[in-house]
């Protein structure tokens, strides 16, 4: 997440565009566009009343720029943010909006809040007439919302405020359950929560709220004594000394500190904990304490991000100091899971059933999973799903494997590819639909689907068996994904050991393997598995010394790490046939 300073130049000019709209007509010279509509004449066409009355509210988004255009508009806008703020926390008890939503509405005509606070008080007191003018209000602002994107990352709700985004979820019936700012390459100040319906799993909104940061920064690089829409009343750069580096990371600390907006403090805390990870303790501290105060408000992104904090602690500590800090995590985890995050009651059924609290926690570990992939969690679904395929010790399950599969394959790309791969691998019977999934994902320039259709066309599964195909197949996935290295590890031990001549093609094999080994971007010499592939397309090539000698290195990282017992005595095995000048055979998948 960069947070980079705006030069003056860009903001200002940022400035003049939001507080005077663009051109209407760009290439026939912007004299012939009519000026806009002040802000006062805008709410006088929208609220006056006409015979039949409009069939639809006037553009809201108008109102708002507008509104940013208006003389003394820092201290509208400061002034509205504290009484939206009022507002937001009395929805519950409707008497005590009928004054604020007033004061809202005389500030800025086209709020959110400002109309949501009438409609509760006129229908509380039996008004349905003034009621209704208001509901419509909310109507239009929320489809201007939505109008604007999707809600995704990559096309974010456009909102005027982030008391808006917070009025938007109301309107929805969402209940937040974490929220942080955010930052893409695209959309430098994004609002992101976690959000969820009555019953429903939570799931990720985003807005954008950046115009009105930049007609904010704007506004303080033109004039130091413009007020900043936070509390204090003395909030400007020069009472606070930031009007030089004024940016989008002052902003929201400052909203951190001022305002005790929990979004700012959790985004605070990843940067802190972000600058350098390599840190000593006193940083790690300094962002405990940030997301500390923001999961005491309830945040679920703060009581995350200290559980991958403390995790992380834990890695680095004694064995004392470890538990400690598994403990705090698995704190965080549980609090997250009280908040139905799927994400959390996820990563706590792994740390479960891997063992890290011990067996006895196994069995709710898969208990978390369960509950996660009620609330159609696709992690907890493919975590399920491969589990049921693949694992031992009660949980194979291959007919509950694919009806996890399938539901996982609703949500996710990749669940598409696991399931055919699933199929592949347990020799089920493959089906059109998993054969279309990889046919348009191969066409998309999926390199792990391009894979799966060389085995079925190698095997003769679902396809007649074609060997030439079957290699073409191969090789256009390491054309699609050249840095790949599993992917590439795939093709070239499939390559390398297949017994059948048709599809055998072990320089190849040998070619792409080098490749990636030699790539330093990527860490596949520190991988016994593509160091065991590399070795068997050394043995298939006839070069039995160098397939001895990178074997033998397969070997010593396998025994420096967490490889299982079984996997050391394949590397081992393989060993053997090398020195006895024979490469490896196998059917492959």
């Amino acid at each position: 997440m960069r947070l980079a300073s705006e030069p003056a130049s860009y903001v200002a000019s940022s400035w003049r565009l939001l507080r005077f709209g663009f051109c209407a007509a760009l290439l026939a010279g912007c004299a012939t566009a009519p000026p806009p509509l002040s802000y006062d004449a805008l709410v006088t066409v929208a609220t006056t009343p006409t015979d039949p009355p409009p069939p639809a509210i006037a553009d809201p988004a108008a109102i708002q720029r507008a509104f940013l255009a208006t003389p003394e508009f820092d201290r509208r806008l400061r002034d509205l943010t504290l009484l939206e703020r009022q507002a937001l926390a009395s929805l519950d008890r409707p008497l005590r909006l009928g004054a604020v939503g007033s004061a809202i509405l005389d500030l800025h005509y086209a709020s959110l809040v400002g109309h949501q606070a009438l409609a509760a008080f006129y229908a509380h007191v039996e008004l349905p007439e003034q009621a209704a003018l208001h509901e419509r209000w909310v109507a239009a602002i929320v489809d201007h919302v939505e109008r604007s994107g999707s809600g995704e990352e990559d096309a974010p709700y456009q909102a005027f405020s982030a008391n808006e985004t917070q009025a938007y979820l109301v309107a929805r019936d969402l209940e937040a359950v974490g929220s942080t700012y955010y930052e893409t390459d695209s959309h430098p100040f994004l609002l992101w929560y976690m959000a969820r319906s009555a019953e429903g799993p939570v799931r990720s909104v985003f807005f954008d709220l950046d115009a009105l940061y930049a007609a904010v920064a704007a506004a303080v690089w033109e004039d130091p004594a413009t007020l900043l829409p936070v509390r204090a009343p003395d909030a400007t750069c020069a009472a606070l000394d930031i009007c030089g580096k004024f940016n989008r990371w002052s902003y929201i600390h400052l909203l951190s500190l001022r305002d005790d907006d929990s979004a700012a403090q959790t985004f605070v805390g990843w940067k802190v904990a972000r600058l350098n990870e390599e840190e000593a303790a006193p940083r790690v501290d300094n962002a405990i304490l940030w997301l500390s105060r923001a999961a005491r408000a309830g945040n679920g992104f703060a009581h995350l991000s200290l559980a991958n904090l403390f995790l992380r602690q834990a890695a680095d500590t004694s064995r004392e100091r470890h538990q400690m800090w598994l403990a705090r995590a698995e704190a965080e985890l549980k609090r997250g899971v009280e908040l139905g995050i799927d994400a959390a009651m996820v990563h706590l059924a792994r740390l479960y059933l891997g063992g890290a609290y011990g067996a006895e926690k196994v069995a709710e570990g898969g208990d978390l999973l369960r509950r996660a992939a009620a609330l159609d969690s696709p992690q907890a679904l493919l975590d399920l799903a491969v589990r049921h395929a693949y694992g031992g010790e009660g949980w194979e399950d291959p007919a509950l494997a694919e009806r996890y599969f399938l539901r996982a394959a609703e949500h996710e790309t990749e669940a598409r590819v696991r399931y055919a791969r699933f199929l592949v691998v347990a020799d089920r019977e493959f089906n059109d639909t998993a054969w279309r999934w990889l046919r348009e994902l191969a066409d998309a320039d999926n390199a792990d689907a391009m894979v799966i259709i060389g085995h079925l066309y190698a095997k003769g599964q679902h396809v007649d068996k074609r060997l030439r195909r079957a290699r073409g197949w191969l090789k256009n996935a390491v054309k699609a994904a050249p840095d790949d290295a599993q992917v590439v590890n795939e093709v070239a031990w499939t390559l390398t050991v297949t017994p059948q001549d048709g599809l055998r093609d072990a320089r190849y094999a040998l070619k792409i393997m080098d490749r990636i080994m030699a790539d330093e971007r990527n860490d596949a010499r520190r991988v016994p598995a593509y160091l065991d592939t590399w070795a068997a397309a050394f043995a298939a090539n006839g070069d039995f010394e160098r397939a001895i000698s990178v074997q033998k290195q397969a070997i010593a990282l396998a025994m420096e790490g967490d490889d299982d017992a079984q996997e050391l005595t394949v590397l081992r095995q393989h060993l053997d046939v090398f020195r006895a000048g024979q490469r490896i055979s196998e059917e492959v998948p």
